[in-house]
């Protein structure tokens, strides 16, 4: 036998000796540890690829539903032929919540779901956005809203076992004071021209006067684990406080506290000392088109904290795009282009509603000027 790969001592094979198995272990532990990263980025880059194809045809899927209707979809509208495209701010009935992600079904070959819900809307049924029914039309899973980033985005809603999440934000502009308001306007508060997208409001694209590549159509939203998530990413907080309304009203000091309300010893979670958590149900119903659970608006940038004031159905304040994706998140133009928007993004100070409201140009920065669409800020990238 070859000496190259045995050699005899005293007559005896002669092994490893126990350091030299410990350096092997060690130096494949290594290649594995400077590997595995490698690895993970490379599957997240996958992964982040697939969120932005799955915003692309949204985008596109929203320029088809212009196409065919001379209209935009509206932030929420009435399921059913009784109300599908009523113009008005107070329908009434208890289906008033339902997205765009239910307007745009048709556009994403989604059309059995869309005319299923319609049939049970119109036979009385008044489906709700949230309605828990297993095997009915309301409790598909639709994939195009979904990012596989989100670890959540595979499970049902923790609200109810059919309900299924949607990682697709609709952007409501730079607009905060009463967002979801469906009657009462005042002109004082009136948010509706600071987007394109208002709940019963069908807008034409000719509103977004700084052309569709300046102006944002959706981004993305990590679902929360808990309807009271207090996680950064996906958590909704200060309901019912006064530290809650003075943080969207025109205290300057309390919304700084609502940007600054991260723990940070860990970047996860909020200080409940200043704020507590919220119903939100963030992400967790893909046809509920209010404001906390399927939108957000341009005033604080990626990932930041969402402080809101008011009940679910009525509910404002500042709500935040987020997602897994480290540094950012995907957003899409009215145009239907798609791109990476960092959490570094301008936002402008810590200026006020009040300070905001009634001017063309958005005070809060190039994000504020990227979801208004008619600000006259047609130079922003």
């Amino acid at each position: 036998m070859s000496k190259t790969l045995k050699r005899r001592e005293n007559g005896r094979l002669r092994g490893f000796t126990l350091v030299e198995l410990l350096v092997v272990i060690a130096i494949i532990g290594i290649l594995i540890g400077l590997l595995l990263p490698a690895v993970q980025a490379a599957r997240e880059a996958a992964r982040r690829m697939q969120c932005t194809n799955q915003l692309k045809q949204f985008a596109l899927a929203v320029q088809n539903y212009h196409d065919a209707n001379n209209k935009l979809p509206a932030s929420r509208c009435t399921a059913g032929t009784y109300g599908r495209m009523s113009e008005g701010l107070d329908n009434g009935g208890a289906n008033t919540g339902y997205s765009i992600n239910f307007a745009l079904l048709p556009y994403v070959e989604q059309s059995a779901v869309y005319d299923g819900i319609i049939a049970t809307g119109t036979t009385g049924g008044t489906p709700q956005p949230w309605t828990d029914q297993d095997g009915s039309a309301i409790d598909a899973q639709i994939s195009a809203f979904l990012c596989p980033s989100d670890g959540n985005s595979s499970q049902p809603s923790p609200d109810k076992s059919h309900v299924w999440r949607s990682n697709v934000a609709l952007s409501r502009g730079d607009g905060m004071w009463d967002c979801e308001r469906l009657s009462g306007w005042s002109t004082a508060n009136d948010t509706r021209p600071r987007s394109l997208f208002n709940p019963f409001m069908w807008k034409s694209m000719a509103a977004a006067t700084d052309g569709t590549s300046n102006t944002l159509f959706c981004s993305e939203t990590v679902s929360a684990d808990v309807s009271s998530s207090s996680k950064v990413k996906g958590g909704v907080l200060g309901t019912g406080s006064a530290t809650a309304v003075n943080s969207v009203d025109s205290n300057l000091t309390s919304r700084s506290n609502c940007f600054n309300s991260r723990d940070p010893s860990d970047n996860t979670s909020y200080d409940t000392s200043r704020f507590t958590p919220a119903t939100g149900w963030r992400g967790c119903r893909w046809a509920d088109g209010r404001i906390c659970v399927t939108g957000f608006n341009t005033v604080f940038p990626p990932n930041s904290p969402s402080c809101i004031n008011g009940t679910m159905d009525n509910n404002w304040g500042i709500v935040s795009a987020s997602s897994n994706h480290s540094g950012g998140v995907n957003a899409a133009m009215m145009d239907g282009s798609v791109r990476f928007v960092s959490e570094t993004i301008d936002c402008g100070s810590y200026l006020t509603e009040k300070q905001n409201h009634g001017r063309a140009k958005s005070l809060f920065g190039v994000w504020g000027a990227l979801g208004t669409p008619a600000g006259g800020e047609t130079d922003v990238q």
